[in-house]
């Protein structure tokens, strides 16, 4: 294998649980332009669908679309099934912790709907999915996650965004950001003697994704003065899943344009 071909994901099949959410999009368009085979999965059925359009239009045409509410044994296991039958993939990009419910003042009801479709979500994937590629020898799974899961939010960026600062600050997003980072760990640790490697992804704000002034303020802060875009959303994702990153497992990757390395 040639240097440049340890990036491409030519003859692998990659799985995007949470492809209706945001960046879900651009990560099965980066996956599939690197050549990997698509299987799509999510919660809402419209959004799905809308992927498999867009990624169609790019001249990618995905393998498979299956509705996945996370959060239950039978929704795991009938996704394992559904996977089975597909193939077990080489690569499984996990972009569901998200979107969670603004403000503090959340009801028991509604911290457990967010822990259980999120985190109770991610392991129950993670559990069966993995299992899979365990049992086959080798696969990359990749967390999504945001930048504050490293640095936590930082109330001086929301002072021209106070609309955002009730989503930013809310009850859960804080701790389900930042437990992707130690169950990347986890997950490396135990999948690790199977040859599967466990990464995670940091992420800034995509470009149109947060309102003007928080954005105007985070590109104040950030060492590169921009907001994500879907060429670094792809680059990151694509990397982690090829044989470029054959010795990376357990890391946690920040494409954050260097904002959260200044509180280290």
């Amino acid at each position: 294998m040639s240097f440049l071909q340890q990036f491409s994901l030519q003859g692998k099949t990659a799985l995007v649980n949470g492809a209706d959410l945001a960046v879900g999009a651009e990560i099965a368009s980066g996956l599939g332009a690197a050549g990997a085979r698509i299987l799509l999965c999510g919660a809402d059925d419209a959004a799905l669908s809308g992927v498999a359009a867009s990624l169609r239009a790019e001249g990618i045409e995905p393998a498979g679309c299956f509705r996945y509410a996370p959060g239950t044994e039978e929704a795991a296991q009938a996704l394992t099934a559904w996977v089975s039958a597909q193939g077990v993939p080489d690569i499984l990009v996990d972009n569901t912790a998200q979107p969670l419910r603004a403000g503090w003042d959340l009801s028991f009801d509604e911290i457990l709907a967010d822990l259980r479709r999120t985190q109770l979500g991610l392991m129950l994937t993670t559990q069966h999915i993995g299992r899979l590629m365990a049992e086959r020898g080798f696969g990359s799974v990749i967390f999504i996650t945001d930048y504050a899961a490293l640095a936590g939010c930082d109330v001086n960026l929301y002072d021209d965004a106070p609309e955002q600062m009730a989503a930013d600050f809310s009850l859960t997003y804080g701790f389900v950001r930042g437990s992707l980072v130690n169950y990347t760990r986890q997950a490396a640790g135990y999948l690790g003697e199977h040859q599967v490697r466990c990464n995670c992804i940091a992420f800034a704000p995509a470009q149109g994704s947060v309102s003007q002034g928080f954005a105007d303020a985070f590109t104040r802060h950030a060492h590169l003065k921009r907001l994500t875009t879907a060429a670094d959303i792809r680059g990151a994702v694509v990397f982690l899943a090829s044989d470029a990153a054959s010795f990376m497992t357990g890391d946690v990757v920040r494409v954050d344009g260097g904002l959260t390395i200044k509180g280290e």
